[in-house]
């Protein structure tokens, strides 16, 4: 599992555990957990990042719009299903 750092607006490094990366649209997401415990985030909770590719990089950027959180976890569900 690929493990990436990720800078809050205060300054705090905070790493993540990638969980798989989705593809909707024309927009990518990965679902991320916490490797260490963060306030707020149940420990088998995973959270919504989109994936915004520059020169520098890949940037993730938190997803808080409910409708495309229950998007990514409908597609992530939906890999599981197709067995």
């Amino acid at each position: 599992m690929e493990t990436v750092t990720l800078t809050t607006d205060d300054g705090e490094d905070i790493q993540f555990n990638i969980v798989t990366e989705i593809a909707l649209g024309e927009d990518f997401y990965a679902l991320m957990q916490p490797v260490k415990p963060l306030d707020g985030v149940a420990e088998d909770e995973a959270l919504v990042f989109r994936i915004i590719e520059n020169d520098d990089g890949d940037e993730y950027e938190l997803v808080t719009d409910d409708e495309t959180i229950d998007c990514v976890f409908a597609s992530y569900d939906a890999m599981f299903d197709e067995d």
